[in-house]
């Protein structure tokens, strides 16, 4: 679990483990006080919430990654129209302030943005507005037509997806809130305790 702290919540672990060892000496003297077994307890109560706090960290930043990682373009040189030899090699926002994949064809030696976002808050209102414009443009058509109904059937496929996709996203953003929000707290938390105890193992070396 230690490798998944920060560096100042491992400097808290590690003075915590100091003050248990010296318990440990303490204790087999006989000269451990009450004062300092309370002491350690709260230690024990703080490093578990800490370590608790770090394993609920890993699980939504996991979730988020995964999560963005979950659009994957179809992405073609459109001087070659082929996708073999592509490389990521950045990323643009659009004038609506999407992000989207900029490629680089090591065949042609040509670099496009592609035309889609890269992301999942992105892609939903990018394809709410396609479906916008599509149904718009569809408005005068003749209903009847097969490709007519082809289309209709494929926007309600969009809107179905987009209906899932919308809540996952939701709830992915406000796990972020919350976490940035207990980050905030445990940061606190951690530097004053950890000055705390470095003043009180400067007492004791003295």
């Amino acid at each position: 679990m230690e490798q998944n702290l920060k560096p100042e919540e491992r400097e808290l672990v590690k003075l915590v483990q100091y003050f248990k060892k010296r318990a440990q000496v303490l204790a087999t003297d006989n000269k451990l006080e009450d004062d300092y077994r309370q002491m350690l307890e709260t230690c024990d109560k703080l490093t578990e919430q800490l370590f608790l706090h770090a394993k609920n960290r890993d699980t939504i930043l996991a979730e988020r990654e995964q999560l963005e990682a979950m659009i994957k373009d179809n992405a073609k040189c459109p001087k070659c129209n082929s996708n073999e030899m592509l490389k990521v090699i950045g990323f643009e926002t659009s004038p609506q302030g999407w992000k989207s994949n900029k490629y680089k064809c090591r065949r042609c030696n040509i670099a496009f943005v592609w035309n889609a976002p890269n992301n999942p808050w992105d892609m939903i209102p990018y394809v709410e507005k396609f479906i916008q414009d599509t149904e718009e443009k569809m408005a005068g058509l003749d209903g009847s037509d097969e490709s007519v109904e082809a289309t209709k059937a494929g926007l309600e496929a969009m809107k179905a997806n987009v209906a899932k996709l919308k809540p996952v996203t939701e709830a992915s953003d406000l796990d972020m809130k919350d976490l940035q929000d207990r980050e905030v707290q445990m940061a606190d938390m951690v530097h004053k305790f950890k000055k705390h105890l470095m003043i009180e193992k400067i007492k004791m070396e003295e």
